[in-house]
């Protein structure tokens, strides 16, 4: 399929006001979130975060670093999930989700970015529960890392360093 084109750093920060996956207001989510790029509708190889400790407000401040092949026509695709449900059945344990067209991070290449976005019901997730909250994420899309780098990393489950920025033009 081709070398990546760019990388995205993004550092899941927090999240605020996830729903309750149980009818149980005493059992909270231990929430995890599911990263991948995604490409006209086919996903690449997702990556997932350490499940928070259980709370409609968790905290991970945990950072990945994903290849994209094309960020003009790619999105970042960010779900929660309940990890603590031990009985979920499909997808009886998703909480939510976050599409972002990587395009709109172009003009900003290189730049970090911290935002808050709406998690929102699934597009292609259907659950009967309603979709609730806000999620907190830092992102830089960046050259991409030296090659190997990426993969090894994540492979040996330690982030990549991130890229070195391009150089400035002589003066």
């Amino acid at each position: 399929m081709g070398e990546p084109a760019a990388s995205i750093s993004v550092k899941i920060l927090k999240a605020e006001g996830v729903r309750l996956n149980s009818d149980n207001s005493e059992v909270k989510p231990a929430v995890l979130a599911q990263l991948r790029i995604n490409i006209g509708g086919r996903g690449e190889q997702a990556f997932r975060s350490e499940p928070a400790a259980p709370s409609t407000s968790p905290e991970w401040n945990q950072q990945f670093f994903l290849p994209v092949r094309d960020p003009q026509t790619s999105q970042l695709e960010c779900t929660l999930w309940d990890d603590s449900d031990a009985a979920a059945k499909g997808h009886s344990n998703f909480l939510g989700e976050v599409i972002l067209n990587l395009a709109k991070l172009v003009p900003y290449y290189g730049q970090y970015i911290e935002q808050v976005f709406d998690i929102k019901q699934g597009k292609t997730i259907k659950t009967d529960k309603i979709a609730s909250g806000k999620l907190k994420m830092g992102l830089q899309l960046d050259s991409p890392a030296v090659p190997g780098a990426l993969a090894a990393a994540q492979a040996a489950g330690q982030p990549a360093a991130p890229p070195a920025p391009p150089a400035a033009p002589a003066a």
